[in-house]
């Protein structure tokens, strides 16, 4: 009887140091010269064990898990599809139930066009993201030039931002670019760290840095300093997205030109950079109208306003 209350304390205490380990909890068996931070670890153990038991129990029940599941299969190969389908599982058995008969074969059929498109579009994106789309590529000022050459998409549109270290407007547009990157998978973002009097930038022909440029089919279409999106320290998302959008370089998918409209090869280089107002600052299309209100008002006081008004 000894052995065996001996032998379950031992595999009790494996248990714990274990399940300890595997929550970064201290092992309990270094503890028993101090109760009180045993107890405390004690405490958190069991703890971290139910709150285990709970969210095992709720993926379980969760009908999104057996959505991504799903989903992961327009990822796999034919034979690894074959080897999930011969492991039986039950939430899937479920899913099938609820969302397609097996005796309907005109949903079943559906349903295989359907995850041939998935596997389409995975195989697409993966292609893609292996090229450096769908991200903002860290590159180098040397090797800028070159990757650009290197992009395999005909008529490929590509974002670059030329940035400064210590530019606190520069790290929001780095932000709205990642964004970018993932809402257009068709357009090529890449962030080239720059110093002021970088020989990329006398090549570009930029003035100011931190600054933006965009590419088309190999041609420079754009730059833009980033202090043009925004008063300092700041950045306006919205003309930042309208000015790449002016230029054409967001693309939704590989091959496919913003705004279902062909590339221009006879268009001004910057046709859409808009210099600030003489008057007002504003960088946007707009008309100053003198104000009508002062105009009737002086009319009315010189005696005037009744004849005319009749």
């Amino acid at each position: 009887m000894e052995d065996s209350s001996g032998g379950c304390c031992t595999s009790k205490e494996e248990k714990d140091a274990a399940d300890a380990a595997r929550f970064g909890l201290p092992d309990p068996r270094e503890l028993h010269d101090d109760p009180v931070l045993a107890g405390c670890c004690e405490e958190d153990l069991q703890n971290m064990r139910r709150a285990e038991a709970l969210r095992t129990t709720l993926l379980a029940a969760d009908r999104s898990t057996v959505r991504l599941k799903l989903q992961q299969q327009a990822l796999h190969t034919p034979q690894q599809q074959q080897q999930q389908q011969q492991q039986w599982d039950p939430a899937m058995d479920d899913f099938d139930e609820l969302d397609i008969d097996d005796d309907d074969a005109v949903l079943l059929e559906l349903r295989q066009r359907r995850l041939s498109e998935l596997q389409r579009q995975a195989a697409e994106r993966q292609q893609q993201s292996s090229c450096g789309y769908g991200r903002v590529n860290a590159l180098a000022p040397g090797g800028l030039l070159e990757r650009l050459e290197r992009l395999e998409t005909p008529g490929a549109a590509a974002v670059t931002h030329l940035a400064v270290a210590g530019c606190e407007a520069g790290a929001l547009l780095d932000e709205h670019l990642t964004c970018l990157a993932h809402r257009y998978p068709g357009t090529f973002f890449a962030r080239v760290a720059v110093k002021r009097g970088e020989p990329l930038a006398a090549r570009l022909k930029v003035e100011a840095l931190p600054a933006l440029v965009c590419f088309r089919a190999g041609t420079l279409v754009g730059r833009a300093p980033v202090s043009q999106f925004g008063p300092s320290g700041c950045l306006v998302e919205e003309e930042v997205t309208s000015y790449l959008r002016r230029l054409r370089v967001l693309r939704e998918g590989p091959g496919v030109h913003a705004d279902s409209m062909q590339d221009d090869d006879q268009e001004e280089e910057e046709e859409w950079k808009l210099k600030p107002c003489d008057l007002c600052g504003r960088r946007y299309p707009h008309e100053h109208v003198r104000a009508v209100y002062g105009t009737c008002h002086r009319r009315s006081s010189d005696g005037s306003g009744d004849d005319e008004v009749r």
